[in-house]
């Protein structure tokens, strides 16, 4: 089962106009009969196989009406088939017994998934040695079902969850499985990933009397900030733990955000529909002679720079540019692709997407940028920037090797922060300061705002297994 289908169940959500409600359970039309009676009409083998997956699917005598379509497909899809230690063909009577339960108690959905060939195709496939096809099966399975939370705007779900977002994602499968009962979503049918993308917004958006009139989009994000803030060294608990508050709200995309990022707009605009590269593989020396003219980046008297390796700035954008997907490559030839096109002209897409870039989270350079702002946001004063790179060496210690695996060296704030101490100085992050000798870092208003941006971002993104 996908990681995400995987949490804790919990009260259905309110009324709403979009999101399918919950006033008698999951399970609309179910029997109220007591399921022992249901059992005792059944074969005696045949109910002690139900029964026993009963117990495991529905813990502590729940009745069927808390039963949802996502706990009945983890359990056929990935528990049965991988944690019981039964014979194959055991399984498959495991499965048809609680078909014929769930038909005698009204639950013909859950009995037709029970039924359904690919139930039994899975179950087969899981006793192969090699596993990655069963999975591949149940994966493809899950996401036909029309109740796996899909991926929106607002919330991208990680494959290792913390408790609150396990819940959340749970509630979103009994509203999306709620829509498919009321035949309000038609897995499948044209246009169904907008209806569910459309039930799972509202979801999260929703106010809930269990969390205090919190939503659980809110709930799941400071559980992630919560659980980011905590890793290993003190030092770096301490610091990142202390900059939270900062960042529970929305952080406002500032005014100068358009002309913060002059650079990076300027190098898409003279990529534009194409440029060919040297043989090398570097930007045009044309293009890097006139990127120098435009912003002064290297004024060396009598040094004429030829490649974008004499540029470190030049060199940083063109990489952000492709990591992102704003410029594509074919041969020796770039161009803008179409995301590059669209952020042209949405000033506000195109700071986020450098923000995330920036502060991606999971790597070294990320973390270190998180850091050095926590440091600057924290202090809200001018900062030496060798005071800055000292407090990023202890918060990274213990948590990076080098690539022979050995613990990070004196330099390690300074080569966590070189490229972040880049970008910002190339867009107008920090106040000018030509003293690079004992350089200080003061935050501009564009700055601080990027910074929050940045380590909001970072807080509140998904974890995944590595």
């Amino acid at each position: 089962m996908s990681e995400k289908s995987r949490g804790l169940s919990d009260a259905g959500p309110a009324d709403n106009p979009d999101v399918p409600g919950r006033s008698d359970g999951n399970s609309t039309g179910a029997s109220e009969q007591p399921v022992e009676s249901l059992l005792s009409e059944m074969d005696l083998s045949s109910a002690d196989l139900a029964r026993a997956a009963l117990g495991w699917i529905l813990p502590d005598g729940e009745p069927l009406t808390e039963l949802s379509q996502v706990d009945l497909q983890e359990f056929l899809w990935y528990q049965l088939p991988t944690k019981w230690l039964v014979e194959t063909r055991e399984l498959h009577e495991i499965v048809w017994s609680l078909a014929d339960l769930f038909s005698a108690a009204g639950l013909e959905r859950y009995a037709v998934l029970c039924r359904a060939p690919e139930t039994h195709q899975i179950l087969d496939a899981w006793q192969d040695s090699d596993r990655e096809p069963a999975r591949k099966m149940m994966i493809k399975a899950v996401t036909a079902s029309g109740v796996d939370p899909p991926e929106t705007p607002l919330l991208e779900w990680g494959s290792v969850m913390g408790v609150s977002e396990h819940s959340c994602s749970r509630l979103v499968s009994q509203a999306l499985e709620q829509a498919i009962a009321a035949g309000e979503l038609v897995p499948g049918a044209r246009g169904c990933k907008q209806r569910a993308v459309q039930i799972t917004e509202a979801s999260l958006m929703m106010p809930r009397l269990d969390l205090r009139g919190d939503t659980m989009l809110s709930a799941v994000c400071r559980e992630r900030g919560e659980r980011w803030a905590a890793g290993h060294p003190q030092a770096r608990q301490d610091l990142l733990t202390s900059i939270l508050p900062l960042l529970e709200g929305e952080v406002a995309i500032p005014g100068g955000a358009a002309d913060s990022l002059t650079p990076l707009r300027w190098l898409l605009e003279q990529i534009g529909d194409g440029a060919t590269l040297t043989q090398a593989g570097w930007l045009p020396k044309a293009l890097v002679v006139k990127a120098n003219v435009r912003f002064g980046w290297f004024d060396m008297f009598g040094f004429q720079v030829r490649t974008e390796t004499d540029l470190p700035e030049l060199a940083l954008l063109n990489a952000m540019a492709r990591r992102t997907r704003l410029i594509t490559k074919r041969g020796r030839k770039v161009s803008l692709s179409a995301t590059g096109r669209r952020a042209l002209g949405d000033p506000s897409m195109l700071w986020r997407i450098v923000i995330a870039d920036i502060f991606s989270a999971n790597t070294f350079e990320g973390e270190g940028a998180a850091l050095a702002a926590a440091t600057l946001v924290n202090a809200n004063l001018p900062l030496r920037r060798k005071g800055v790179e000292a407090k990023v060496r202890v918060g990274l210690e213990g948590r990076w090797n080098t690539s022979s695996g050995e613990p990070l060296g004196l330099l390690s704030g300074l080569q966590a922060t070189r490229d972040f101490g880049r970008l910002a100085d190339a867009f107008g992050w920090f106040e000018k300061d030509d003293d690079w000798q004992n350089r200080t870092w003061t935050l501009t208003s564009t700055g601080r705002a990027a910074l929050l941006l940045g380590l909001q971002l970072q807080a509140r993104s998904p974890r995944h297994r590595i």
